[in-house]
């Protein structure tokens, strides 16, 4: 007899654990030209499984042709910016796990900046630095490519393995790098030429500036090589177009401001007079940084939250909350609530507990002031909420009189239910009130309520049941 009471506890486990839909797990992140996988989590298989996506920006979820297995390896070109999740089947019972968000790495082409020391002209006509004795070139790889290998004449350099490398000798340099988050998605640099100085007198301009600027700012290049000149005209084109340099009008000075917007992926060079004679500088380009639109992501428990399809506004039971997550890169955060700030809602994540209207405003640490705000996100509290029911049959044995009440609310509990406690709520869903119950028919005193409507959250053993009633 107990053998086989074992087993039926058994059977009925395993039944809830099928009931509660399939979990899965998997890498969310990849590297660009990778592969992830994910898998359906437990220990019992179902019958059948299919995958399916959801693109972005899509409201349904679509079958993946062949996804038929526990597992499912996908790659980061096809999945960037998609929602997975897998449809399983058991016993005739289809059920659908939880979701996840696949992304993907995104880096700006490699570039280093040039620093010089001394006596350093650039060579327009051969695209070379030129170095005098003493003077230095330094070019260091921006971020976010922290693991480097420089070369010098096609041959690594020993030792030389740090974001910046400094060029004392002539000869042909460059680096191959990659992110630390992704070391195998390495890029090289174009090559930086270096030759050594001539006896002749060098007098061509050489310039250095602002290369990287954030949305709506301006910039500044200027001449750095300590000379003056009688004349000065800068010039521009776009690296990514065939066309000649082209003069910049009004530029005439020893430096120039420019702005983001106007001169994003520009090159920059100097063309100045000395004495009747025509220099030409070096050449800068400029960028500006760029990350994905502000998205928040929520995470909520879908047996007390839902979102209304008729205005996407979030429902939500007395008790229960909504965690929600700023994404990446946006750091510099403050959360709203009905058009004020949350005092100390500065983190990345902030969990709702309440109705409202929230918004938030964030802005990358690398540039502070670009800031964006989502949409509001409308917070709205149910009334048919019965979060926590083990036992359906529970709800059915409250009753609550008279309703409306006026000084005294009384619960009954049916069919020898019992309970323990209760939460009294207001319709915008804050706590007002709380107590203990005992035996099958308990009053509880609401003299101190106003007028109006009331939510009672009736807490056992059993399981819990929301119950709405009106105070005269």
């Amino acid at each position: 007899m107990k053998l086989k009471l074992l087993v039926l506890l058994l059977l009925c486990s395993v039944t809830n654990i099928f009931a509660q839909g399939a979990v899965i797990q998997g890498d969310e992140m990849l590297c660009p030209n990778s592969t992830g996988t994910a898998i359906v989590m437990g220990f019992i298989p179902y019958d059948t499984y299919q995958w399916q996506v959801k693109q972005y920006g899509a409201t349904e979820f679509t079958d993946i042709e062949g996804a038929t297995n526990s597992t499912f390896t996908y790659d980061a070109y096809t999945y960037s910016v998609t929602t997975i999740r897998a449809k399983v089947t058991q016993n005739g019972e289809t059920l659908y796990s939880n979701e996840l968000f696949i992304d993907s790495m995104v880096f700006l082409p490699i570039f280093y900046s040039t620093e010089t020391t001394g006596n350093v002209t650039f060579d327009p006509d051969t695209l070379s630095y030129v170095l005098c004795d003493g003077a230095t070139v330094v070019n260091t790889v921006g971020q976010p490519y922290t693991n480097v290998q420089w070369y010098k004449d096609g041959e690594p350099i020993a030792g030389a393995t740090q974001q910046s490398y400094t060029i004392t000798t002539p000869g042909t340099y460059y680096a191959v790098a990659a992110p630390e988050s992704c070391p195998d998605s390495t890029q090289t640099t174009l090559p930086c030429s270096v030759v050594a100085c001539s006896t002749s007198e060098v007098v061509a301009p050489v310039i250095d500036g602002d290369l990287m600027l954030c949305p709506n700012t301006s910039g500044t290049a200027q001449v750095t090589n300590n000379q003056t000149y009688d004349t000065y005209q800068w010039y521009f084109k776009y690296w990514f177009l065939s066309d000649d340099f082209a003069p910049i009008e009004g530029a005439t000075s020893a430096s120039f401001t420019y702005d983001w917007y106007t001169y994003d992926q520009a090159l920059f060079k100097l063309v100045v007079t000395r004495n009747g004679q025509t220099y030409e500088s070096n050449t800068i380009q400029i960028d500006s940084h760029n990350w994905a639109g502000l998205l928040v992501t929520h995470s909520f428990n879908e047996n007390e939250v839902y979102v209304n399809p008729d205005n996407g506004n979030f429902m939500m039971c007395p008790g229960s909350t909504i965690q929600n997550t700023v994404g990446s890169p946006y750091t510099i955060v403050q959360w709203y609530k009905d058009g004020e700030p949350i005092e100390g809602a500065t983190a990345t994540t902030y969990t709702f507990t309440e109705p409202g209207v929230y918004t938030v405003t964030a802005a990358p640490a690398i540039c502070p002031e670009s800031t964006s705000t989502t949409p509001e996100i409308v917070v709205e509290l149910r009334t048919d909420c019965e979060a926590g029911v083990n036992n359906p049959s529970f709800a059915g044995n409250i009753t609550l009189y008279p309703n409306p009440a006026s000084g005294m609310l009384n619960v009954k509990l049916n069919n020898n239910a019992t309970a323990d406690a209760y939460i009294i709520y207001d319709v915008t869903g804050k706590q007002l009130a709380t107590g203990s119950l005992n035996g099958n028919l308990n009053g509880i005193n609401i003299d101190n309520l106003a007028a109006g409507s009331y939510l009672i959250k009736i807490i056992s053993a059993n399981g819990q049941a929301t119950r709405m009633f009106a105070k005269q």
